[in-house]
């Protein structure tokens, strides 16, 4: 597989808000050909775009839509204007924001510190997402014009459900929508409202002192009938008005009778030097050029001679970008000469075409890459950019864009290649059929050479590292990617994607680590390998996912204070971006409602485990969810809710199926287990399968847990020898949670023997539990007959261990047994429900919410039907 050769990139990782140099292109507003005429009245109506939500300049191709909105954003239009062009790939809702946040910063509309600089869209956009742009977008502090200029390539229903959304309310950007086709938004409020401007090609249409204005630009003076005939044949249609104009002979007027498409064409391409009509053709293929990037599609041809000159000969190039100056084609144009090429020279296409690929792949833009290897039909180019480089997308907010393209190529029909088995395989993954992931990325490896093909033999092992996170393994997520960071650092020479791969290789590995560990000696390794996923350009959501398993690791070891801040920052950093409710950091919500539960703090344990069940997006993460499904058994059979307990518990075995328990939570099942069989006394004992399969749980916890079955049958000598040398084991070696409880067995069997001794043990058990204030051992473990010496015990405590049992031991005990949810709560449900107690109207819902009053009716709904609530 051949390889491509990266561009020189500074040491400092690209920020991944950083936009590229074809993005810059895109989002600057285009530059006015001198020729251009002034056209008032037109751009006083696109100037309405400073006091409507929406401005909708909808005509067909030449109507000048583009060049009348630029003249007005570039002649003073008294707000701020932040352009975007879009291109097919931005027909995903993901990718689609993704470059309207650039656009908005590549204006300055995103002052520093404000919550928008910083955002980065994933994958997936998911409500939560949204509604926190939108929400940012409220705090943005002046008003600022989105000019959203071919808007066609981005008009399906998901983005068009976006753009309603931002639509629904006064927000201070306003909207400048440019498009060939009526987008598919409800405009029926905002006409009502009149905050709706519309101009079609009626309004953009040439009158006949534009014509005659035109003429006069172009030194050929029009009489009135000359105008009235240029008019009639043309019906002000902008480029066949600026060609019939320009036209100076009688072949070029009797051509024009000929469709205005074809003329345009002919007027264009013919009239140039044969060299010249080649290089327009060649550079076509892409939907903006640059000097360098045309030399490599027309090799041979005075690129930097030939596009200024274009540019200044006619308004159909036009230029745009900072630094380095980009060219754009009138789309129109670039359409008929991609048409003519294809006609003329189909192997000269797909030669443009791969030289694109080429280019693109060295400048780092993958994602062009791969389109233009595709549309060159060069199938193992197409394994090599995406192998290299585009891959690494599938991570980012243009995954949908690369899976459809991966869609395009023809494996059945092709010879063993470990690129496009790599393809393949990919494909797979996103499309979540991990058993053909696996199959494929198994022939990959049997096809690549790890010397020759570094970036294949990276790849192997990340997507063999993705499949296993996805399927909760988290011993094989370890392994492969550690194997991925070794090759990635072995690799002989680099490639466009190296430094995320290993990026990603080294978050995907700390996870992995942390699932793996349990004690203080893993804990290091783990902590170190967490810190080494910032040393390379990883995807922030990964690293997060690594910092948050991390989290959680600490409090399995009983690290409380540790595992609860280090859980707290992670949230921190995702809830601003609206990451909290991605599977990548459903990990921490965890250890949050862990550290909750240990420290019997109730009233926000339900919460938190709330939030973890909702964060489900961004794909597939079994281990996290078997956490959350632990906790849930634990809190419900602590307050002896049977059923319930026992849907969560068996709700943690699907979610694993055949896959080992993560060592991580190993004992969290064991107690799950024991909590659960208490309270069934026998009759489901098969729900604890899984712990005698794998001999799960560490010595202390399998003995603690032994120990409170005893006790619950009055067997206290066993319990007491259960336990025995846990309390006074060495520290490091058994955890708090197990010394604390093994505390408590003992006390319990000194409640008939004698209330010193009896007082002792308890002072003794409470001194170890107040460092990381465990107060639920006390709750689940002391026997109803231990409950008035414990609260003599903490009657003098002027620790805050001490003030919170005492408050929960005031309490009443017990509670009914709700019925258990029929479905889980989705996310926006679950957001929706956390505001009901502040007593807001629907009204005041939907404005938060950004979503209108019958979405959050409909919401409620739904809501009361799964709580079984009657509202």
């Amino acid at each position: 597989m051949a390889s491509v050769e990266p561009r020189a990139e500074p040491e400092d990782a690209v920020r991944a808000t950083d936009a590229s140099e074809p993005t810059r292109a895109r989002t600057t507003v285009p530059d006015v050909p001198p020729s251009t005429v002034p056209r008032p009245a037109v751009e006083r109506l696109v100037g309405a775009a400073r006091t409507r939500r929406l401005t909708l300049v909808s005509a067909g191709p030449g109507w000048g839509k583009t060049t009348v909105t630029a003249r007005w954003a570039r002649g003073g239009a008294g707000v701020r204007v932040a352009w975007l062009t879009l291109e097919p790939f931005d027909d995903k809702p993901a990718a689609f924001w993704s470059d309207v946040l650039a656009a908005l910063r590549a204006a300055g509309a995103v002052p520093p510190g404000h919550p928008l600089e910083s955002l980065v869209v994933p994958p997936r956009l998911t409500p939560a997402l949204l509604r926190r742009i939108l929400g940012a977008i409220e705090l943005l502090p002046e008003p600022v014009v989105l000019v959203l200029d071919d808007f066609h390539h981005a008009a399906c229903a998901a983005v068009a459900e976006t753009v309603d959304d931002l639509l629904r309310y006064p927000l201070p950007l306003h909207l400048v929508v440019l498009t060939r086709v009526d987008p598919l938004l409800r405009l029926q409020t905002l006409r009502a409202r009149g905050d709706v401007a519309e101009v079609g090609a009626a309004d953009l249409a040439f009158g006949a002192a534009d014509v005659a204005a035109l003429a006069l630009a172009a030194g050929r003076g029009l009489d009135p009938h000359g105008v009235d005939r240029v008019l009639y044949e043309t019906g002000g249609w902008a480029v066949g008005v600026r060609l019939r104009v320009e036209a100076d002979d009688a072949a070029s007027r009797a051509r024009a009778d000929r469709s205005a498409a074809e003329f345009l064409l002919t007027e264009v391409l013919d009239r140039q030097e044969p060299a010249t009509r080649r290089f327009l053709l060649r550079t076509s293929v892409t939907t903006a050029v640059c000097p360098d990037l045309a030399a490599d599609l027309a090799p041979g041809s005075p690129a930097g001679r030939l596009l200024p000159g274009l540019a200044a000969a006619d308004g159909f190039v036009t230029t745009a970008g900072e630094g380095r100056t980009w060219y754009r084609y009138h789309p129109l144009l670039r359409e008929m000469l991609v048409s003519e090429l294809r006609v003329e020279d189909p192997g000269g296409l797909r030669d443009a075409h791969r030289a694109a690929a080429r280019w693109f792949a060295r400048e780092g833009e993958s994602l062009r890459a791969l389109e233009h290897a595709v549309a060159a039909e060069d199938w193992g180019l197409v394994g090599t950019v995406f192998v290299e480089g585009a891959a690494a997308q599938l991570a980012g907010p243009h995954r949908e864009s690369v899976a459809e393209a991966l869609r395009r190529v023809p494996y059945a029909d092709l010879p063993p290649d470990a690129g496009l088995a790599l393809c393949a395989a990919s494909l797979a993954y996103a499309e979540e059929r991990f058993d053909a992931a696996r199959r494929h990325t198994a022939f990959a490896r049997e096809l690549l050479d790890p010397v020759g093909q570094p970036a294949a033999a990276v790849l192997v092992e990340l997507l063999d590292a993705s499949v296993a996170r996805a399927t909760g393994d988290v011993r094989g997520l370890a392994t492969a990617a550690g194997a991925a960071l070794a090759v990635a650092e072995a690799a002989p020479y680099p490639f466009p994607a190296l430094d995320t791969y290993r990026g990603m290789a080294a978050a995907q590995r700390a996870a992995g680590l942390a699932w793996c560990s349990v004690g203080p000696e893993r804990s290091g390794t783990t902590a170190a390998a967490t810190s080494s996923t910032r040393a390379w350009r990883a995807p922030q959501l990964f690293v997060l996912g690594a910092r948050a398993a991390a989290a959680l690791l600490a409090v399995a070891e009983g690290r409380l204070d540790d595992g609860d801040a280090a859980a707290r920052a992670v949230l921190a950093e995702a809830e601003p971006r609206g990451w909290d409710g991605y599977a990548h950091v459903r990990p921490a919500h965890a250890a949050r409602a862990w550290v909750r539960y240990l420290r019997a703090e109730d009233d926000g344990v339900d919460r938190d485990l709330a939030h973890a069940l909702a964060a489900d997006a961004g794909g597939r993460e079994p281990a996290s969810g078997v956490a959350v499904r632990l906790l849930q058994a634990l809190v419900a059979a602590d307050r002896g809710h049977a059923r319930a307990a026992r849907q969560a518990l068996a709700g943690a075995d699907r979610a694993l199926a055949g896959v080992a328990t993560p060592p991580a939570v190993a004992d969290l099942w064991v107690r799950a287990s024991a909590a659960v069989r208490a309270l069934d006394d026998g009759a489901h004992a098969a729900r604890s399968a899984r712990g005698t399969r794998e001999r799960l749980g560490s010595t202390g916890t399998v003995a603690v847990c032994t120990a409170r079955g005893l006790l619950a049958v009055g067997r206290t000598g066993a319990a007491v020898r259960a336990v025995s040398g846990l309390v006074d084991a060495p520290d490091g070696e058994v955890d708090p949670l197990v010394r604390v409880e093994a505390a408590l067995v003992e006390a319990c069997a000194l409640v008939r023997p004698g209330a010193h001794r009896l007082d002792a043990a308890l002072r003794r058990a409470l001194d170890l539990a107040a460092p990381e204030r465990l107060a639920r051992p006390f709750l689940s473990v002391a026997v109803h007959t231990l409950r008035p010496a414990l609260v003599r015990a903490v009657a003098g405590r002027p620790d805050e261990l001490g003030a919170r049992l005492r408050g929960l031991l005031d309490r009443a005990e017990g509670a009914p047994e709700p019925v258990p949810l029929v479905e889980p709560l989705t996310e926006r449900e679950l957001a929706i429900l956390v505001v009901l107690p502040s007593m807001a109207s629907n009204v005041e819902i939907a404005e938060d919410f950004f979503v209108s009053v019958n979405t959050v009716k409909a919401h409620l709904k739904s809501v009361y039907r799964k709580l079984g609530v009657v509202p």
